[in-house]
């Protein structure tokens, strides 16, 4: 769908300069003046994609992390500040991006595809409950819960002096 590796590089870029480069000079911009004042939100539309990069195009997988990546980063530099930021993941969702990318929504299962004005009631409720994350068709939220855990788990033995023994080079 859309940008492909045979796609020419410019397509790429393109996307880059919207997804990345615009997103986080607005967000950057936002963050300082709602920090400075105590108070303000911003919410982000990254992709569930972020999550499981392998099913989707490899490039905009990787626009949408970066874009998860962006608001958890700023929620613990400045969400004690007055600044509420939620990242927004969502699935398949009814838009006209599918036009646009030239691909065929008929060829999604219809049980996998949520109306956008579902999606936006989701997401506004995620940002009442508080929600940095807000998975509009995730079930449960112990899932998220959980791998969240995991992935601060991780965390004590990502970087220390010598490889790890599993490598056998030291």
């Amino acid at each position: 769908m859309g940008v492909s590796l045979d796609s020419p590089a410019e397509l790429y870029d393109g996307m880059l300069d919207l997804n990345v480069r615009a997103l986080q000079t607005l967000t950057f911009a936002a963050a300082r003046d709602f920090a400075d004042r105590g108070r303000g939100t911003i919410v982000n539309v990254s992709s569930v994609v972020a999550l499981v990069p392998q099913r989707f195009n490899a490039g905009y997988a990787a626009h949408k992390a970066f874009v998860l990546a962006l608001m958890q980063g700023l929620a613990a530099e400045v969400g004690g500040k007055g600044v509420r930021l939620q990242a927004v993941l969502p699935g398949v969702t009814r838009t006209e991006f599918f036009d646009r990318a030239g691909a065929d929504i008929g060829q999604i299962p219809a049980e996998m595809i949520m109306e956008a004005r579902d999606l936006v009631a989701a997401s506004l409720a995620g940002l009442d409950a508080g929600e940095t994350v807000t998975i509009p068709s995730l079930p449960d939220i112990a899932d998220w819960q959980a791998f969240e855990a995991a992935r601060f788990r991780l965390g004590p033995n990502l970087s220390h002096q010598v490889p790890a023994a599993r490598y056998n080079v030291g």
